[in-house]
């Protein structure tokens, strides 16, 4: 019977530990980290280093390359990332879909396309505009092909012993190294390059009876906003810039101009989940029509909510032409995060598509401690 482990990677301090609730007979789980910080009751905890790397790559090495402590012991390992709490099985999880190949993963939620989840990246600050235009030059010389699949790699099975599986992680490891920290931005290149099959397990990463997810340990500010100017999706770099916000108290505003002619002006407004906006204005432009995207009107307020508070222009823009934007900001607090999260809950609204992304934060809130603890306070106060 093949050997089964169970492994994940914390660097810094970017997720809290999620003990493990039902330890499964037979199955061994190993986190992976750099911080002596981090203690387990639940956990092999085994501590790492590698001066060479940063935080990100150093988990990412974890990630891919897996670790002297499983990589003989074992011979089936199931990466999770720190968010993930196993509520099923991981034993009929891994005899459920990894089946006739040495590597199951899943299939991205919504795009197909590593050219547009560039995009993407970019759009949602996920890496440096300088850095996702390097990566793509590299795919574009390589003669990768567009739409050409794309994985989520939140949760990965694999028998690592297998050459072929261990010369893809390998490129996987040194592609990230010398390009995009986006991991999602290399595998399926890397499967391109040495031929490695895959067992596509056909269930959504974000909304499966096998597993949830919790909130990462992220707090941000909001420093500046992201603008991309054109009448596509298509990935075009040259149309992107990242503007820094003058801050006056509660009111953010920038300065720009038009990049190039076009009918349509996308502005990511704040990349902080659940902020309060108002008295938003645009000046120097004519406009046929404003749209706002991932916001709702709550208790009298109008919040962006999810990954990213989006606005929309619609007009005829010619390059050059200048804008100047203003809008106040405000950050919830953690209560009133609470009661936000219970009321879009409750109503369903998850059933939207904008909001497919927020049940996984939902999630993460409603298993914190500072949910648990908010919810029993409000208990003894009735």
């Amino acid at each position: 019977m093949e050997k089964i482990c169970v492994y994940t990677c914390i660097t810094g301090n970017y997720d809290n530990v999620n003990e493990i609730k039902n330890k499964e007979k037979g199955i061994n789980y190993y986190l992976f980290t750099n911080n002596k910080n981090i203690k387990s009751d639940t956990w092999n905890v085994v501590y790492i280093e590698d001066p060479k790397l940063d935080n990100q790559r150093l988990s990412r090495k974890i990630k891919m390359l897996g670790h002297p402590e499983i990589n003989d012991k074992y011979d089936i390992s199931v990466w999770m990332d720190a968010s993930v709490i196993w509520l099923k099985s991981v034993k009929e999880f891994v005899k459920e879909y990894l089946k006739e190949n040495n590597f199951a993963t899943f299939k991205h939620s919504f795009r197909d396309d590593i050219y547009v989840e560039a995009y993407e990246c970019i759009k949602m600050r996920k890496d440096t505009k300088e850095n996702v235009v390097k990566h793509i030059e590299f795919l574009r010389k390589e003669g990768y092909p567009e739409n050409n699949g794309l994985c989520e790699m939140t949760v990965f099975v694999k028998r690592h012993k297998d050459k072929v599986v261990q010369k893809t992680m390998k490129l996987w490891f040194d592609t990230v190294c010398k390009y995009s920290k986006r991991d999602q931005l290399s595998f399926m290149y890397c499967v391109w390059k040495t031929g490695l099959k895959l067992d596509i397990i056909p269930l959504s990463v974000w909304d499966n009876e096998w597993f949830t997810n919790a909130k990462h340990n992220i707090k941000k500010d909001i420093t500046s906003a992201r603008i991309y100017y054109g009448n596509d999706m298509e990935f075009t770099p040259d149309r992107f810039e990242v503007v820094p916000y003058t801050i006056k108290e509660d009111t953010y505003s920038f300065n720009t101009k038009v990049l190039d002619d076009c009918e349509q002006i996308e502005i990511e407004i704040s990349d902080v989940p659940v902020v309060e906006y108002k008295n938003l204005k645009v000046d120097g432009v004519n406009l046929s029509k404003v749209l706002r995207f991932n916001t709702i009107d709550y208790n009298d307020k109008n919040i962006f909510y999810s990954k990213s508070g989006m606005l929309r222009l619609e007009g005829n823009f010619k390059k050059g032409d200048k804008i100047k934007i203003s809008v106040e900001l405000h950050k919830l607090t953690e209560a009133e995060v609470y009661e936000f999260i219970k009321y879009i809950t409750e109503r369903e609204i998850l059933d939207s598509l904008e909001l497919q992304n927020k049940r996984n934060e939902i999630r993460g809130i409603k298993n914190s401690k500072g949910w648990r603890l908010l919810n029993k306070l409000r208990k003894l106060k009735k």
